[in-house]
């Protein structure tokens, strides 16, 4: 009876338990999509269970009621729950990010660059597959194409960083007077455009060797979209060649050209560099005070430039032929302006003398004239058995007996311009 009765008072118990405390349901089924992205992030969050109130806490400080609701989350990582009759669930977090890309707006293609990034909340983010570090991301610019931060189911606004190519600028041939030299001009990558080329100013890229001066070529291009033009500049100076005797270029002609502007005598206008050149380029470098080397080499060549202008001694009216033995050459000048020049050889053997003094053309011999020390060509005696003449060998040196040598190819001028009484200066 007793354990009956025990029996009796615990059933009644928990049936009167079971009709106070109310009914356990199970949890409430919901959707939250997107559950991540980029802030501001609408979210749609919906309740698949029956209850007489939903109550959604969005874990931001802000609620709504109803079965299907939407939120927009600021940046940020956020807990929303969901209070129904069954009870309060706990819903997965909802990752609102905000990315910023900042970076250059215009770099050198193949050039390292930095990108800076400003997430929140903090997840790991990356740029072409290079991952942050400190916000920072570094890499190679070798595309147009905008970058874009992606982390934490977020990303960035396009960053466009415009491109600059590079141009390869190269001369190929010789750029000496006379000489064939084009530009030639790559642009890297080929996709940024195109290049054009110009030579001084004008378009092309051929240098002008046909004088002497500094070529300036450039090379520009024209940009293809997401580029930015480049330049390159490149200086050539267009050189005379160092010349002698055998030597054929335009070059020599304009050395002749040059030295018969400057009243030197030369044997003509042609491209190959004789050996009756020599005897001109010997007057120059002397007056110049250059080696006498016969050679047209670089020192002559700016000397050429910027020549030394000799004056005569006298400049009295008419027409006198003055001999400089220190420079080793003779002045014909008329009317106080010297109007030619020769290189002359005067004496230098021992016990040998050229006098000095002011003379006068007394003797002339129209071809050969022997003599006890040699054979004269085309002698103008001044005084005594002393003469202007011609003679094969004239060295850039003093080396006669006592005459005053010039080559024999300006004998004959020299004995034209030397008439009977022409006044002669030996200093």
């Amino acid at each position: 009876m007793r354990r009956s009765f025990l029996l009796a008072i615990a059933v009644l118990v928990a049936s009167a338990a079971a009709t106070i405390a109310p009914a356990a349901g199970a949890a409430c089924g919901e959707t939250a999509t997107p559950h991540q992205g980029s802030a501001p992030l609408t979210v749609t969050f919906t309740a698949t269970c029956t209850s007489s109130v939903y109550t959604w806490n969005f874990g931001d400080g802000q609620q709504a009621q109803g079965q299907s609701v939407q939120h927009v989350y600021a940046a940020g990582r956020w807990q929303p729950t969901l209070t129904t009759d069954g009870g309060v669930d706990t819903l997965p977090p909802i990752t609102a990010v905000s990315i910023v890309l900042t970076g250059p707006k215009e770099a050198k293609y193949a050039q390292s660059i930095t990108l800076h990034v400003s997430v929140t909340p903090a997840v790991p983010v990356e740029v072409r597959g290079h991952q942050a570090q400190g916000g920072v991301i570094h890499l190679r610019a070798l595309s147009t194409a905008p970058y874009v931060a992606l982390g934490g189911g977020g990303r960035s606004a396009p960053l466009k960083v415009s491109l600059q190519p590079t141009i390869s600028l190269s001369l190929r041939g010789s750029t000496v007077f006379g000489g064939n030299a084009h530009a030639v001009a790559v642009l890297h990558p080929a996709s940024a455009g195109k290049v054009r080329l110009t030579v001084d100013g004008k378009p092309g890229a051929r240098v002008d060797t046909k004088r002497v001066h500094t070529a300036i070529i450039v090379a520009s291009s024209t940009p293809a979209p997401g580029w930015v033009a480049a330049t390159k500049s490149l200086s050539v100076t267009v050189a005379e060649p160092t010349l002698s005797v055998g030597a054929t270029s335009p070059a020599v002609a304009e050395l002749e050209s040059d030295l018969a502007q400057l009243h030197y005598l030369v044997p003509g206008h042609t491209t190959t560099f004789s050996a009756d050149l020599i005897d001109s380029l010997y007057a120059f470098q002397k007056v110049n005070h250059l080696p006498r080397t016969g050679i047209a080499d670089a020192a002559t060549w700016k000397a050429l430039a910027h020549p030394a202008i000799p004056q005569p001694k006298y400049k009295t009216p008419g027409l006198h032929v003055e001999v400089d033995k220190e420079l080793q050459v003779l002045f014909v000048v008329r009317d106080g302006q010297i109007t030619q020049i020769s290189p002359v050889s005067t004496a230098g053997l021992p016990g040998r003398f050229t006098p000095v003094g002011q003379f006068a053309v007394y003797r002339k011999v129209d071809g050969f004239d022997p003599s006890p020390l040699g054979t004269l060509y085309l002698p103008s005696y001044f005084t005594g058995g002393y003469a202007i003449h011609g003679n094969p060998s004239v060295p850039p040196y003093p080396a006669s007996h006592g005459c005053v040598r010039v080559p024999m190819w300006i004998a004959p001028t020299m004995f034209t311009e030397l008439v009977i009484g022409t006044p002669v200066d030996v200093y």
